[in-house]
């Protein structure tokens, strides 16, 4: 089966080739909730993906079942390593929806990608002091014409600026700081540095779980039993190898390894892109100098005009190209110049480089403005004096 993801926020995006004996041992996403009077608990971990049942339609029919069970209020619990940002969005719209006064949250050992839409788009969110929360742009891969990939290019640049408004909404450092950020590719913080940068309203510490938090725990889908520090890391780290896409009984090795995996795999993508954009940077310069050095060879620009041309074609090559060749060409002045009716010299407009003499503000203008001219005739001026 083809598995292709269309737009996500993750580290690398492709498609690739899955079996269906794969597709079925992977745990994309799970959703599951508590009522308990008028609030609400759902718990969203793993994958976020449309691929299977558990995905936006999923959080909203349960968010139903909990408002039909009595809720008003929800708390929502959050591990995820992103997915699909179209689905992370629904969710919000499903929750907004389902709670008009918003809702509040809370991240376990890890938020990221499209997870954080969630995340700060909560009244309140607080993060596991162990947790770790990464940004990034949205990213997103297609094929078609050129008209198709323009069109899926405002898709993405729109999907974009949603995710870049929702952060700076929350952002309290300035923002040039947040935009370097943002450009800069995948940016990982731990607990601390999320709230120092506002994503985050707070740092929750370990706490031991009781029976009966480990009680509601379960009937929210957690195969524990009642909680210690033991069972607080095997959670955690149950939450971290689902959300990295291995299975929950993954040894702490193995996770660490997948991380690695990811990093390392996210580390070559930026770098590839760099080399790409350095590349195309550089033909993009060669080919402006090609036309700019054309055009000025053929007249049809002047030397001083130059980088005014240069800023246009950088910011629309094709356009301006087109303007540039579509600019008459200025003949050269030399060719203005005859020989005068009695044979006795060269002329320019009818003059020669003695008559010429005769004004000689009119020849210094010459010599200023066309040195070609003044050349030619002060040549022919001199062989005809028989001057060196």
């Amino acid at each position: 089966m083809l598995i292709c993801k269309r737009l996500i926020t993750g580290a690398i995006l492709f498609c690739q080739i899955k079996t269906n004996e794969q597709i079925a041992m992977e745990k994309r996403l799970h959703i599951s909730a508590q009522a308990n009077g008028k609030e609400c608990r759902i718990m969203i971990d793993g994958d976020i993906s449309e691929w299977n049942d558990n995905n936006a339609s999923t959080l909203r029919e349960t968010c139903k079942n909990m408002k039909d069970a009595g809720a008003i209020n929800c708390f929502v619990y959050i591990v995820t390593y992103g997915g699909d940002c179209f689905q992370a969005n629904e969710m919000y719209n499903i929750l907004i929806e389902n709670f008009p006064e918003g809702y509040d949250g809370e991240g376990g050992a890890i938020v990221a990608s499209a997870g954080t839409y969630l995340a700060v788009k909560a009244k309140t969110f607080t993060l596991a002091q162990n947790g770790q929360f990464m940004i990034h742009k949205p990213m997103g891969g297609t094929s078609g014409n050129q008209q198709q990939i323009s069109n899926y290019l405002d898709l993405l640049n729109n999907m974009t600026a949603t995710y870049y408004d929702a952060y700076m909404a929350k952002c309290k450092k300035p923002e040039a700081e947040f935009k370097a950020k943002w450009d800069g590719g995948d940016n990982w913080m731990n607990a601390t540095q999320a709230e120092e940068w506002g994503f985050i309203t707070g740092v929750k510490k370990a706490v031991s779980i009781d029976e009966t938090t480990a009680k509601a725990i379960k009937a929210c889908g957690s195969p524990i039993t009642i909680n210690n520090h033991e069972n607080q890391i095997e959670m955690e780290l149950r939450a971290m190898a689902i959300g990295v896409g291995l299975h929950a009984d993954a040894t702490e090795q193995q996770v660490t390894a997948k991380l690695t995996e990811i990093r390392a795999k996210a580390e070559g993508f930026d770098q590839l892109k760099a080399e790409i954009e350095r590349k195309e940077k550089e033909q993009r310069a060669g080919d402006i100098k090609a036309v700019l050095d054309k055009a000025e060879s053929d007249k049809r620009i002047k030397a001083d005009s130059r980088a005014d041309w240069t800023q246009m074609l950088e910011a629309n090559f094709d356009t301006t190209k087109k303007v540039i060749e579509a600019l008459p060409v200025v003949a050269k002045l030399s060719a203005e110049i005859v020989t005068s009716a009695s044979g006795d010299g060269k002329t320019y407009q009818g003059k020669t480089f003695e008559q010429l003499q005769d004004d000689p503000d009119l020849l210094a203008h010459i010599e200023q403005e066309n040195p070609e001219v003044f050349e030619v005739l002060f040549a022919d001026y001199k062989k005809r004096n028989n001057l060196k």
